[in-house]
């Protein structure tokens, strides 16, 4: 593909559906607009913004790991203990029923 040096004059006669321009080519082209000490801090803005997005992720995904272990060490035997205990008074209430009718369950639930 052979590339040719066209006026500014020409470029206003060619239709804008046969300009074939890609958007990299666009962006590369308003590069040229900013000056170089512009385009530089902001190309470390962007570096650093990537480099504390990933160790935000990093510390995230670190702590929510931490978070979790831990709750399930510290609370999951406190909770199944619990259910563990509300069961077994269920069952202590749901044999008195049985045995000495219901007003004697309700009896030992207002205790």
């Amino acid at each position: 593909m052979a590339v040719s040096r066209i006026g500014g004059d020409e470029w206003d006669q060619i239709p804008d559906d046969e300009l074939e321009e890609t958007i990299g080519e666009r962006l590369w082209g308003l590069r040229e607009m900013f000056p170089d000490v512009f385009r530089c801090k902001l190309e470390s803005s962007v570096d650093w913004s990537i480099w504390a997005a990933k160790h935000a992720f990093s510390f995230v995904k670190s702590a929510l790991w931490i978070v979790s272990s831990s709750m399930m060490i510290l609370v999951l035997p406190y909770v199944i203990e619990k259910e563990r205990s509300e069961y077994e008074k269920s069952q202590v209430a749901q044999q008195r029923q049985m045995l000495l009718g219901p007003s004697a369950a309700v009896s030992a639930a207002k205790q």
